[in-house]
């Protein structure tokens, strides 16, 4: 899930990203900006990264332990060492340099792609997918008030018609900032929960599954590819993500139902969905608004039904030190409830929302995708697999 992780010294080239209706055209000076934001990516993660932990070993915590007689305890005293050293200040603007690297090139594409993306969109309404939008919906503040991921304009940026967000959501977006690890079709989150579902929960046979948080449905339309016999519903409260995901699935040719919904207040009735799932959602919301989302997806779920979301590892158990270098994307990436997230008792979360302590399970899993033969394991421990089940 993280470049620093994957062991993989080349990445592959943008140019073998999956192609559908909605990508956009791209020149050869289009492809080298792409490959070489890549390129820089993995060097930063991979030949720079690994210093952090040396110059914290032999410099960082020797001077702190000298003025305190004590190593740092807690992320917090870590933090206030670190940044004052400037092998970790390089690492921090390299890294913050490429993720704004990324969205110039993103940017330069859709500038002159855009009007022909949008019209080839306009022309795939007769797929298999459907879209229902709800002008009336206030966008939840904790969207509006920042560029999550430092994304130009937000997830939530809409005139009405756009799908520019979704656009430059999709557009060499995770292949690029992972190498391709997610999958051609950047759905390794997708077929993950597919697999996790297979393994841990085979005697559940959806007939409705709901994905919250789906943004262009990057990680629903696994769902629907493998439940075929069911019907896939995806939430997010931002329209142009939806817009592009409906059309980015019509290209596909995968029935989902997409909607624009808040997830504290699901327009669902109760006990209708057999599977909730969620990838790289729960960790972007803050902790008032997932309690109540876990209170909606108790409801909406039948008797019996099954909650998994895939997500960031915790901290729980985890050295100081580690935790200090995996909050980076919390304070400098523009995802503030990231940490607060990873400190949290999901076990605590999923009961107060109803569901039987004895049916909780955080557990570490490993990352698929679709390979010839169907589901195929890439690598052990790459996501936090929180489920819970509904009593029956």
């Amino acid at each position: 899930m993280h470049p620093e992780r994957t062991g993989r010294k080349r990445p592959p080239s943008v140019r073998h990203e999956g192609q559908h209706a909605l990508s956009p055209a791209m020149s050869h000076d289009d492809f080298a900006r792409f490959d070489f934001v890549m390129t820089s990516y993995f060097h930063v993660a991979q030949d720079i990264y690994p210093g952090n932990k040396s110059a914290y070993e032999t410099r960082v915590a020797p001077a702190f332990a000298r003025a305190h007689g004590r190593p740092p305890e807690t992320r917090a005293e870590v933090r206030q060492a670190m940044y004052a050293d400037p092998y970790w200040q390089m690492w921090s603007s390299l890294k913050r340099g490429n993720q704004e690297m990324s969205y110039a090139a993103r940017s330069l594409v859709l500038d002159h792609e855009y009007d022909a993306l949008a019209a080839r969109a306009a022309r795939s309404g007769k797929g298999r997918a459907t879209l229902k939008l709800d002008p009336a919906l206030k966008v939840p503040r904790y969207i509006t008030a920042i560029d999550i991921h430092c994304m130009p304009g937000g997830y939530d940026a809409d005139d009405g018609e756009t799908l520019y967000a979704g656009a430059m959501y999709d557009t060499a977006s995770l292949y690029l900032a992972t190498g391709g690890e997610f999958g051609k079709w950047n759905d390794a989150g997708g077929w993950s929960m597919v697999n996790w579902l297979a393994s841990k929960f085979a005697d559940v046979k959806p007939k409705r599954i709901l994905d919250l948080g789906c943004t262009v449905g990057h990680s629903t339309l696994p769902l629907a590819q493998h439940f075929t016999k069911a019907e896939v519903h995806a939430i997010d409260a931002c329209a142009p993500g939806l817009r592009y995901g409906k059309a980015r699935a019509d290209s596909l040719g995968v029935p989902v139902h997409f909607a624009q919904m808040n997830a504290e207040k699901l327009d669902c009735p109760d006990d209708h969905f057999d599977v909730v799932t969620s990838a790289m959602f729960l960790h972007e919301i803050p902790q008032k608004a997932m309690r109540r989302i876990a209170g909606e997806i108790h409801r909406v779920l039948k008797p019996g039904g099954v909650m998994i979301h895939a997500e960031q590892p915790q901290y729980h158990g985890q050295p100081a030190a580690e935790q200090f270098l995996r909050e980076w994307d919390t304070r400098f990436n523009n995802e503030p409830y990231r940490c607060a997230f990873r400190d949290m008792d999901l076990v605590k979360l999923a009961t107060d929302a109803g569901f039987p302590a004895f049916g909780v399970a955080c557990e570490m899993g490993p990352g698929c995708g679709l390979g010839k033969h169907g589901i195929e394991i890439k690598g052990p421990g790459l996501w936090l697999f929180y489920s819970a089940r509904k009593a029956a």
